[in-house]
């Protein structure tokens, strides 16, 4: 049975050579995206069977993009592929409806051995970290901390946040965005109001901590 994935990572490097290594293994590599936007609109096109999405990737990071992917077209899995192996960023990327969770360092014979279990319907995470993130208690990689923090902006709000973490000015994001200057100013008035944060410096701090934005 053919496997169709698509790959989302912002290195050419690593986008090149992960397609090689699959067509190797006789996967289809429908489409590659160089940022989480395009991840969305070629899941939407093309309906892959799965996305191997980079977490940290600019203009819209690969756990917003990921429930996105999962709102759209439910039926893509997805796995997470990143250098972090923080458990914020992996309950984060859990939550949005991946299905496994990777490490850039791992051998590549370990994203297929993912690959295989994610289709199954398994879920699948890097076994030298898996010890750490799995919560025996609740079989659940979330906390309900994590559930609370995640609550506290809304999705457009998380979307302003990245951009403005990523250092693009007020008008800009309007026009990344298609909305108002004054819609992205209440916008960040508003998330800074939830967060307690008043400062771009402590916005961008916040945004590296949840894994909206990682410094690579």
């Amino acid at each position: 049975m053919e496997i169709r994935v698509i790959i989302a990572d912002d290195h050419a490097i690593i986008r090149e050579g992960l397609k090689s290594l699959l067509e190797k293994k006789g996967i289809t590599v429908s489409a590659i995206a160089k940022n989480g936007r395009e991840a969305i609109e070629l899941a939407v096109l093309h309906h892959p069977d799965l996305v191997i999405m980079d977490i940290s990737m600019p203009d819209l990071n690969g756990v917003e993009a990921t429930a996105a992917i999962r709102r759209e077209v439910p039926h893509i899995k997805i796995i997470g592929l990143s250098m972090h192996s923080g458990k914020n960023i992996i309950d984060k990327m859990f939550s949005a409806g991946a299905s496994g969770y990777i490490l850039k360092d791992s051998a590549f014979e370990e994203l297929h051995d993912a690959i295989k279990e994610v289709l199954k319907g398994n879920f699948y995470l890097t076994p030298s970290i898996a010890r750490m993130y799995v919560n025996s208690e609740a079989n659940t990689f979330q906390t309900l901390e994590d559930i609370q923090k995640s609550k506290e902006i809304s999705k457009k709000e998380r979307e302003v946040l990245q951009l403005v973490a990523e250092g693009l000015t007020t008008r800009d994001i309007a026009e990344r965005l298609n909305l108002s200057v004054k819609t992205v100013e209440s916008h960040r008035r508003n998330m800074m109001k939830k967060l307690s944060i008043f400062t771009i410096a402590g916005l961008t701090k916040f945004a590296i901590q949840e894994g909206i934005i990682a410094i690579e």
